[in-house]
């Protein structure tokens, strides 16, 4: 650790004004914002210093102490920000329904990348300058919607078997849009010939492919020819989390009814269905420009997963 180590620290602060409206509807506006200083990176202090015709195999004899490799230092030199616009409707259960429902507009950037491996334990791309790392953070989604509810089924029944069977089923629903993941194209080589991976592509043309069919996006997501590897002695000039990747859509539904049985014991049978829709909700590509599988996505979330429970109660 560094001689000057502090313990992190966050700075939050928000604003909400709430209106409730006729009919149990509460609406409601917020901001949020934060601000983290002293955030944890590691760097690299024995990096190997870039020479003309420098190889990757004189990496050791280019680090300022050659007696060691690698030596990772973590410092509190990392700084992010998080600023937010959140709407939100309530409808309050009442008359055998209930609504929730948000969208958040939303902006996280930070110089930190702690799930980051460049290589020796490090997360720092460039251990000269930190700040190359400046980007959205990894977690970053510009746009999230949710919506939630649950709906009391209607249905009055004289017969007491009838009534003990179709009677009292609730129907409950989780939706979410969201925009997709941010991430980096990597060039995959140690072209700064500091000793560290993880550097940056190059980029030299418009990455765009336009609107294309989604089995062409599977294969190719951006234009490949639009990137290069790093030059030589540079840690590329592409920036962190320049591009998202598939935005996602998820519907959770539920089926459940409450059987009393005697006085304190109950049962609950329960049908959920996971991805209701059975959307196609695609992972992120291969960033990674030496990978034979770049920029193609070959990874997604589960389809749909129906489950049924039967829960007890005393």
């Amino acid at each position: 650790y560094a001689r000057n180590s502090r313990n992190p620290y966050l700075s939050a602060w928000n604003l909400t004004i709430e209106h409730e409206l006729r009919g149990g509807w509460l609406a409601r506006i917020s901001y949020a914002g934060s601000k983290g200083t002293a955030l944890v990176s590691v760097r690299d202090i024995n990096s190997a210093i870039y020479t003309p015709g420098a190889t990757t195999a004189t990496t050791n004899l280019r680090r300022p102490n050659q007696l060691y490799a690698a030596i990772p230092l973590s410092e509190p030199v990392g700084n992010s920000s998080y600023n937010s616009l959140q709407f939100t409707a309530q409808k309050r259960y009442a008359h055998g329904f209930s609504i929730l429902s948000n969208f958040t507009w939303a902006k996280s950037i930070d110089d930190v990348q702690s799930s980051a491996n460049k290589g020796n334990g490090v997360d720092v791309t460039n251990p000269f300058n930190h700040r190359l790392d400046r980007g959205p953070s990894d977690f970053n989604l510009p746009f999230i919607f949710n919506f939630s509810g649950l709906w009391a089924i209607p249905g009055t029944f004289s017969n007491p078997a009838l009534r003990f069977v179709a009677g009292g089923w609730n129907l409950s629903s989780i939706f979410t849009a969201q925009s997709g993941f941010p991430f980096t194209i990597l060039s995959g080589l140690d072209n700064a010939r500091s000793g560290g991976s993880g550097q940056h592509a190059d980029i030299i043309g418009n990455p765009s492919l336009g609107d294309q069919a989604e089995g062409v996006l599977l294969n190719h997501y951006l234009n490949a020819a639009a990137f290069a590897p790093n030059a030589l002695g540079t840690f590329g000039d592409l920036g962190r989390n320049t591009f998202n990747g598939p935005s996602r859509v998820n519907w959770d539904s539920a089926l459940h009814k409450d059987f009393p049985i005697r006085e304190n014991f109950r049962a609950q049978f329960r049908l959920e269905v996971f991805n209701t829709l059975n959307h196609a909700n695609f992972g992120l590509p291969t960033n990674t420009m030496n990978s034979a599988n770049f920029l193609r996505i070959t990874s997604a979330a589960d389809p749909r997963i129906l489950q049924l429970a039967l829960r007890f109660t005393w």
